[in-house]
């Protein structure tokens, strides 16, 4: 599901929109720099889009920044949605554009459906099921500890339910939390979907995985126009998958908390020593040297032992990361197609 976008659109308006202005001052009174603020155009749920006139164009008012959860925006809640950028990104424009009253031009509109439309930001989501929320809060408490990102390192649970990896960065992000506790966040603004029973269970069983793509990423892979995110083969909206597994795929979990005795004893002694403080349950990043740790580590991982990882001091209720990520994600439920629930943007041809 395509979760967030925020987007560089061609689109001519007479006057600039903007929801004001913020100003830096100098000790002197001289005016150092001003940004124009968004302007919220609200829907018909507690969700709004945020608009105002891109300024790194050429000319001015030729262009929009769109930002905002749309299919929130359109539903009224995240719990699933389409996958269709392209179609998503479409709707969202021609919304915006009709109910702010701005003047696109042919080739304005030639360019939205051909997907010449710059993307800044993009949320990837998927959902996994488990048995119950006890169990997804379960899996999250065991990953925090137990799980290790290329090139980001351990999670960061955060208020016991959202696993972070990379949570700052400027590229992307990766985190995993519980879509249960999510919607009866308060000011979540799904209110909605807590009178639905049938939604609410789906929501409680629901681990869900969100990849933030932001611009410098965008542009590293490629996917940085809406152009790029067209069915390829005949194969249509595999992007989001795509881009997720590469991630998740990158993830590594303790699967061995301990080494047999014939493999313990084929190893040197100092190797040893470091299996019998990583078994113990410390942390060998601030044991040893970065270059210490990292040759420790690759020595280790073909036995099945990742000193990246911690060993759990609570082994009880833990989730095996492979029956998540092995799974086959869930979709959207059967008894939502068809409904207000769902919404399914017009397929950009």
């Amino acid at each position: 599901m395509i979760d967030w976008l925020t987007l560089v659109v061609p689109c001519a308006h007479v006057t600039p929109i903007t929801g004001g202005q913020v100003i830096s001052i100098k000790p002197s009174g001289e005016v150092e720099w001003l940004c124009s603020k968004r302007q919220t155009l609200a829907g018909s749920f507690s969700t709004g889009l945020q608009v105002r006139t891109a300024t790194h164009t050429p000319d001015p008012c030729t262009h929009v920044e769109i930002s905002g959860n749309p299919v929130k925006f359109f539903q009224g809640h995240n719990l699933w949605g389409t996958d269709d950028l392209p179609a998503l990104a479409v709707s969202t424009i021609e919304h915006v554009s009709h109910h702010l009253g701005m003047t696109p031009t042919e080739a304005d509109r030639t360019a939205w459906v051909a997907g010449d439309v710059q993307i800044t930001r993009v949320d990837c989501t998927e959902s996994f099921h488990l048995r119950s929320l006890a169990e997804v809060l379960a899996w999250l408490r065991a990953a925090e500890q137990t799980s290790h990102l290329a090139h980001r390192g351990r999670g960061q649970l955060v208020k016991g339910s959202t696993l972070y990896f990379g949570k700052n960065s400027r590229r992307w992000s990766l985190k995993l939390y519980a879509k249960g506790q999510e919607i009866r966040a308060k000011g979540h603004g799904q209110d909605s979907i807590l009178s639905l029973p049938s939604a609410v269970e789906w929501a409680e069983r629901t681990l869900r995985a969100e990849l933030t793509l932001r611009s410098m990423e965008l542009k590293r892979l490629g996917f940085d126009h809406v152009r790029n995110w067209f069915p390829v083969d005949g194969v249509p909206f595999a992007v989001t998958s795509e881009l997720l597994r590469e991630r998740l795929g990158a993830m590594t979990m303790t699967t061995n908390a301990h080494l047999s005795a014939d493999v313990l004893g084929s190893l040197r002694p100092t190797l040893r020593a470091v299996v019998a403080a990583w078994e113990a349950g410390h942390d060998l990043r601030a044991m040893f040297s970065k270059s210490g740790f990292y040759k420790f580590r690759a020595e280790l991982l073909p036995h099945g032992l990742d000193i990246a990882t911690l060993v759990p001091r609570e082994v009880s209720n833990v989730v095996p990361l492979y029956r998540v990520l092995e799974a086959k994600p869930v979709s959207v439920p059967d008894w939502a197609v068809g409904t207000p629930l769902y919404f399914e943007p017009r397929r950009v041809a």
